[in-house]
Parts: C-alpha cells; structure tokens; sequence
C-alpha cells in the first residue's frame, strides 16, 4: 500500500500545475505573516479596561467605614496609573502585576455588590480569593454594608475573573504579554491555520486533485481487475490525497517554525489562550445576538467579543495544546475536502464540471454560515467549522466539538459513497 502511496505523491509534486501552485501559496503565506508581524507592533497586549464603580456605595450606612474605602480605592486608582505607565514603557513583570491586582478587585467588587448567591453563580472565587491573599490585596467583602442598592448586571465580574488568572498565568510562567497578531515559532501555525487555511484550503485541495481522475485512468483499470485490491483502491487513494495536501500545507509551516526558532525561541509554546469550554465538550450553541454587531477586543492570541467577556465559560488552555486541536480539526476538513472533490470526480465526466460543482458547494455553504446572524440549521453545515481555531476560541456560534462530530460524520458518508462510486462507476 505504501509504495503506491508514495507513488502518487511523487507524481503529484512533480506536476507544474501544482508546483506553481505551491509556490504561490507559501507567497500568500510569507506576505501574511510579514504584515501580521509588521501589525503586531501596533496592537495592544490587552485592550480591556474595567473599574471599580464607587457610585453603588453610601457614606450613609457608616461613614466612618466610606472613608476606609474611599482610601482604599485612591490606592487602587493609583496602582492603574502606574501600571497603564508599565504598560506603555513595556515594563511587562510591573503591568502584568498591575492586571492581576485591580482584576482581582474588579472581581471581587463586583460579588460584592451582586445580588447572585456566591456559592452558585460565581466560578472560580476560590481562585480569587487565594489571588488575594498571594498579593496582599484588602478584602473588599467587608464594606458590603456600604451597598444602598444591589446590582443584577453581574457578567462584568467574568471578565475581572478571566483578566486575573491570565495574568497571573503570565507572571508564574515568566511570560511576555503578546499581542493577536504576534509571530514567532510557537504562533505561526496558529495564524496561517486562522488567517488563510479557511478559505484556501478547499481551493487548495480543489485545484491540486481535479485532474486526478485523467491520470488515474489507466492504473485504475488495471489495479481494479486484480483481486483483492479494488476494496483497498479507495482507502489508498484516499490517503495518498490527505497526505499529498497535507504535505502541501504543513510542511512550510514546519519550516517556518524552524527559521523562527533562533529569533524568539518557543517559550511561548505554555503562552495561555482563552477557549470557549461548553463548545469544546459538548454541543453547545451560542444563543445571543449577532456576533457581527459586536466589537471585537483582542485577549492575547485571543479575540473576543463582549459576549465571552460576560460569560463563565472561558477557560485557559496552552498554546502547543490550542495548536494540537486546530490541526486535528484541519487534517479532518482536509479529509472532508478530499473525499467530496473525488466523489464529484466520480460522479461526472467533465473534471471542470466536478471542480465547479465542488467550490460552488464550498461556496454556498459558507454564505450561509457567516460568522454573525447564524441559526441553530447551520450546525449541520460543515462550512459552520471552516475555521476550527474560530470554534475552539469561541469567536463563532458554533462549538469544536460539534465540529469534530459533524464534519467526521460528513466524511465518513462521502466515504462510503467514493466505495460505492469505485464499484458501480466505469473509470
């Protein structure tokens, strides 16, 4: 099986056709990751910015403790002073400290003033209340008297909540806040994977296999007589194809990372990223407003929108393993993408015809799964997990782990459709 495996990729890279296509491809790439670096110079670290409202507390209930928090909240304003000045004269040990303290007093105000019980409404508290203590923090929960009114617009406490543990990951791994558009040899592949593979992909693999069915014309009417082999003629194809374009796709990116390496090192390989966790562990669909409607605020190598800023369902995962994930998810929509362009092969005569047909597809399908205004209809949609780093990190409706589900359970079908097409369909 092997042999012919390799045949075929061979065969495959020594085509012009696809040769120039491979060099056009790592030319969008290198131009991507020159703008994105040139971009990241710009970018803040960490654009969101809370505070602690002092407009729900009453001097009334005992003045005398007012005036206690009153000071306590000038020396808050002046930590946020020195640390928007770290930030600025990139002091990042200072600015991350900064984070972490005024976070966890944002958070900590916030349970303060909420109407919501603390032992079921408030994840990670206890987190918060280590954090506290580890840094010397004042327990705000002793001026709760002062409250004249208390407040049911709670979300803003999960995102104090997600600014304090991120920090604090930052600073016990001796970590550099980065920005979204950061490159060095530990993000690379993260942002070629989000920033070009979603749509270049399924073009990639379109053009690189549409002509298969001309140069596999003649082996197949031979390989197809002797027995035994015409049940394993689709399985080989099927995985000298993935392989061929995922040797296309990942193996410049390796490269990459091996210039890289000497320039910035891969310390940030441990660098947290912010995940979407309901939609990672099971069917979970984002029920809230366009996400179009929102503006996106960037949390590292994460972008968010207000709506995982106000949720408890973010949670902190490693880059090398957030990486891991999102190439699964490619190598799968690779699979999806082979598989549909070689069933259309199949099923029509004309090879343009069959490419037509699939970027068509390809093409509605992501018309109708943009990434604001979806309905629950586009979970059965493969073109809803183009991007499974946007489902990973939460920036679409739609969860990883449906993804997986939907785009494998797609595959397998079109799968058992190429082993029928091998046994009814003359080449």
């Amino acid at each position: 099986m092997w042999t012919y495996v390799l045949f075929n990729i061979k065969s495959n890279l020594k085509r012009k056709e696809n040769l120039i296509l491979v060099v056009l491809f790592i030319i969008c790439e290198i131009a991507l990751l020159f703008i994105l670096n040139t971009k990241s110079f710009t970018e803040s670290p960490y654009q969101t910015s809370l505070g602690i409202s002092i407009a729900s507390a009453s001097q009334k209930n005992d003045p005398k403790l007012y005036q206690e928090f009153m000071d306590e909240v000038n020396l808050i304003r002046q930590t946020i002073d020195k640390g928007e000045q770290d930030g600025k004269e990139k002091n990042w040990k200072s600015y991350c400290e900064y984070k972490v303290k005024v976070s966890v007093l944002e958070a900590q105000w916030y349970m303060v003033t909420s109407n919501m019980p603390n032992d079921s409404y408030f994840e990670h508290a206890d987190v918060l209340e280590e954090l506290r203590k580890e840094y010397g923090l004042p327990d705000l929960s002793q001026y709760e008297k002062l409250i004249v009114q208390k407040s049911n617009d709670n979300n803003l406490y999960f995102c104090s909540m997600q600014q304090a543990r991120y920090f604090d990951y930052l600073l016990k791994h001796d970590l550099t806040p980065i920005t979204y558009s950061y490159v060095d040899a530990s993000s690379v592949s993260l942002q070629i994977a989000r920033y070009i593979l979603p749509v270049v992909l399924p073009l990639l693999v379109g053009l690189l296999l549409f002509q298969q069915r001309e140069r596999r014309a003649k082996t197949e009417k031979t390989i197809l007589t002797i027995s035994g082999v015409k049940r394993k003629y689709v399985r080989w194809n099927l995985i000298s194809d993935v392989l061929f374009v995922l040797l296309v796709v990942f193996l410049p990116i390796l490269v990459y990372m091996i210039v890289l390496v000497p320039f910035k090192g891969v310390s940030n390989l441990i660098y947290p990223i912010l995940y979407y966790k309901p939609g990672f562990t099971g069917f979970h669909y984002w029920d809230t407003q366009g996400l179009d409607h929102i503006e996106l605020v960037a949390s590292g190598l994460t972008n968010m929108s207000v709506n995982q800023f106000t949720t408890p369902g973010m949670e902190l995962m490693p880059l090398w393993q957030c990486t891991l994930f999102v190439t699964f998810g490619l190598v799968l929509s690779t699979t999806f993408y082979v598989l549909l362009i070689t069933v259309l092969s199949k099923l029509m005569k004309n090879k343009y015809l069959s490419l037509l047909v699939f970027l068509v597809v390809l093409g509605l399908c992501s018309f109708a799964s943009p990434l604001g205004n979806m309905q629950k209809i586009n979970t059965f949609n493969p073109m809803s997990y183009r991007d499974f780093g946007m489902n990973l990190l939460g920036t679409s409706y739609f969860g990883y782990f449906a993804g997986i589900v939907i785009v494998g359970l797609y595959s397998v079908i079109l799968y058992l459709v190429s082993k029928w097409c091998a046994k009814k369909v003359r080449v």
